[in-house]
């Protein structure tokens, strides 16, 4: 018998993990269902969250939910969109709101959004090294070159992977 995360994923391959919600002790009671996917079965990723944050989690809403017996912790996303989409995610949660670059602007141009994105992060970060502080911003300059060079490649899935660790830093500014 499938569980519910296979049979809510369409038996489709993981494309990304990513955890949205940072410092909650507790473990997923839910597992929200995201949208369906765009082509093919299953919907295009799923949350684990804790009662307090199935509530509150700006941009993850969701047309069901799953009762879980704490399987995961709670943030946890099985992220099953294609590169682009999940990295359209994240400039739409928190890459242009933190940089300010507005991917239509380069008209799909990955590599160039993310270049654009990685200088601003290092011009930010210089800024603060020359008052004298240090700037949690920094955490985010090696994964940021590996996103960039990576969307140059045309590999978005690894941009989209490094994204998902500057996702977990870009939470606690």
């Amino acid at each position: 018998m499938p569980s519910i995360v296979q049979e809510l994923s369409g038996h489709r391959d993981l494309g990304g993990l990513r955890m949205v919600v940072v410092e909650c002790p507790f473990t997923a009671t839910v597992l929200r269902e995201g949208p369906a996917q765009d082509s093919g079965p299953g919907a295009a990723w799923l949350a684990y969250l804790c009662p307090a944050h199935t509530v509150d989690l700006d941009g993850w809403p969701g047309p069901a939910e799953h009762p879980d017996t704490g399987t995961m912790p709670c943030g946890t996303v099985l992220d099953y969109r294609s590169g682009e989409q999940q990295l359209q995610s994240h400039a739409d949660l928190w890459l242009t709101p933190l940089t300010g670059v507005d991917p239509a602007a380069y008209g799909g141009a990955w590599a160039d959004v993310l270049d654009q994105a990685d200088r601003v992060l290092l011009a930010r970060v210089g800024e603060s090294a020359a008052a004298g502080e240090d700037s949690p911003l920094q955490n985010m300059l090696a994964l940021m070159d590996v996103a960039q060079r990576a969307a140059a490649r045309g590999n978005l899935r690894v941009a989209a992977t490094s994204l998902a660790y500057c996702e977990t830093f870009a939470q606690g500014l």
